[in-house]
């Protein structure tokens, strides 16, 4: 085939792609048409003879204009917008015989050109983000519920290999904003976005869910569910084996085997499982409401497998940061976690609270291989390697927690606390460039999250140290002011503030807010491998307080 004669159908194939041509003939018969009517009734009403050639030439003015317009703009189910350029044409790869090699290496049978721009547009499919569902419910009041809905898709999209899953904290910066889909896939690089909305009407709930190319913002797929409340996780499960099938015209691999995670027909028990995952969310803080919440949903469902393996989180992250040494309440945890195993074996949440219980214990090798595990079952559930990275950290393998929080904000690129960690962890290795790159991302992830809520304590706490380690003296000491204001005895305020005065040069005052953080029981290994604090490294007040961990801890111990 000529160049001349290529390029003629790939002009051809443009046109019909654009609806030009199909523009064209229809403007010819509405045209047509309407010279008609104005042939048979403008004589009859009296109208002068120029009138109906005002008509004709009006028409075949208009015809190159509609062309244009066609040309550039398209009606989608979004709207009249512009039209996406075309993909490129890729040329076929080529083996050493000069043939375009296709399927795999050594095959060397030609494939039709024309097919290559397709795949190439597919290979982008093989990667989603879950928006939060919107909430249609007459009270408006179901907030919580379709970010918990949401949350499981997600969750369950994660164990599908071959499939990239944008994280929570990533896709819930767009929750209760209008932002165009192919904005968000250009953002979150992914190359399809799913979104829906919940209505629950008494134990009535329908949910609409649709999924849309992030390249061009045309459906997927798309379906309706109206169900009894119960079926809240069947619904979510087909909602994930829905979209995987859509996605699977252009993957190689996939897995369905994460479907079907332990649910529960009894809404009381959901409800109050969500209020526990919505407090369980928030790291650092005291973990007796979550731990409360998940104890009230097994109460209602003793066979809910996720509310045991929040039960085990909870109480994991207390131990963590040292707010419990019970041995009653560690053997909870690991009832919790042993009974969520027995009703969903492979669920991943009850494999990340488990290693984050064994290495608050000091049980190294079972912690990293629970975090293995997980990793093996889910390799897009953030989670993970965040508290694989703490781990790492916290027991000197510094080399590793690098690794894996840079997996952390590879999947969680809008998670701050993970970007801060990230830098930390690059400082300890002596990459200078790095952690001044991470943590200056980590800065400007806090400040857009504190210009949308600014009374977040989480931000203003991490803000605080995150800012000082860049010498940002003023905005670093006003963040530490309002933490101190708004909770000034809260473990997160006293130790990130006090982070913030070493790295400040305030050691006096950094070691008072280190001593009142002890008095509230909080605690763990993250202190002693701080990069933060290491100016207070060789005071006798820093010593003496590390002196005083160490043998509350090792009481814990024993008890335990």
């Amino acid at each position: 085939m000529t160049a001349e004669s290529t390029w003629l159908a790939r002009w051809l194939a443009e046109l019909r792609r654009r609806k030009v041509t199909r523009v064209a003939i229809a403007y010819l018969i509405v045209a047509w048409v309407l010279v008609q009517i104005a042939g048979e009734t403008f004589e009859p009403l009296g109208l002068p003879m120029w009138t109906r050639k005002l008509v004709i030439v009006a028409l075949a003015l208009g015809f190159p204009i509609a062309l244009v317009l066609a040309w550039a703009f398209d009606v989608t189910p979004r709207g009249v917008e512009r039209t996406p350029a075309a993909a490129p044409v890729l040329p076929p790869a080529r083996g050493p015989a000069g043939m375009a090699a296709v399927g795999g290496q050594g095959t060397s049978s030609a494939a039709p050109a024309s097919l290559l721009p397709a795949a190439a547009i597919a290979a982008t499919h093989a990667s989603v983000a879950v928006l939060p569902f919107v909430d249609m419910s007459p009270e408006r009041d179901q907030d919580h519920f379709c970010d918990g809905i949401a949350e499981e898709i997600i969750n369950s999209l994660c164990c599908v290999r071959g499939l990239k899953v944008a994280a929570r904290t990533s896709a819930f910066q767009y929750k209760g904003r209008a932002t165009d889909v192919r904005e968000i896939g250009r953002t979150l690089g992914v190359g399809a976005v799913l979104e829906g909305s919940v209505r629950k009407f008494g134990d009535r709930l329908r949910v609409t869910a649709q999924l849309v190319g992030a390249g061009d913002g045309y459906h997927l797929w798309s379906e309706s569910f109206d169900r009894r409340l119960a079926d809240v996780f069947a619904i979510q499960d087909e909602i994930a084996q829905k979209v995987t099938s859509a996605l699977k015209m252009s993957l190689a691999t996939g897995d369905s085997t994460g479907f079907g995670r332990g649910g529960t027909a009894n809404s009381d028990a959901y409800e109050y499982y969500l209020r526990g995952r919505a407090l369980l969310r928030r790291h650092g803080e005291l973990r007796l409401d979550a731990r409360q919440m998940f104890q009230r949903s097994i109460a209602f469902d003793p066979d809910f497998a996720l509310a045991h393996a929040g039960l085990g989180a909870a109480i994991a992250e207390r131990l963590t940061w040292r707010q419990t040494h019970e041995p009653a309440e560690v053997a909870d945890a690991l009832r919790a976690l042993d009974r969520a195993e027995a009703l969903r074996p492979g669920l991943v949440e009850a494999m990340v609270a488990l290693g984050a219980l064994k290495s608050a214990q000091g049980c190294n090798d079972e912690a990293t291989a629970a975090f293995d595990a997980a990793i093996e079952r889910a390799p897009s559930y953030p989670d993970t390697y965040y508290w694989y990275g703490r781990h790492a950290y916290s027991i000197g393998d510094r080399a590793h927690a690098a690794q894996l929080f840079q997996r952390n904000v590879e999947l969680e690129p809008t998670n701050y606390t993970a970007w801060g960690l990230l830098a930390s962890s690059r400082e300890t290795l002596g990459d200078k460039a790095g952690h001044l790159e991470a943590m200056l991302r980590c800065v400007q992830l806090i400040d857009r999250q504190l210009e949308l809520y600014p009374d977040d304590i989480r931000a203003i706490q991490f803000g605080a140290s995150s800012n000082a380690a860049l010498q940002r003296r003023e905005r670093a000491l006003e963040l530490c002011a309002r933490a101190l204001l708004i909770e000034p005895d809260a473990p997160g305020t006293l130790y990130n503030v006090a982070c913030a005065y070493t790295l400040l040069d305030e050691n006096d005052k950094a070691l008072d807010l280190l001593e009142e953080w002890v008095e509230t029981g909080a605690g763990g290994n993250w202190i002693r491998e701080d990069p933060d604090l290491r100016k207070l490294k060789g005071s006798p007040r820093f010593s003496a307080l590390l002196e005083r961990l160490e043998q509350r801890e090792a009481a814990g111990r024993k008890r335990s």
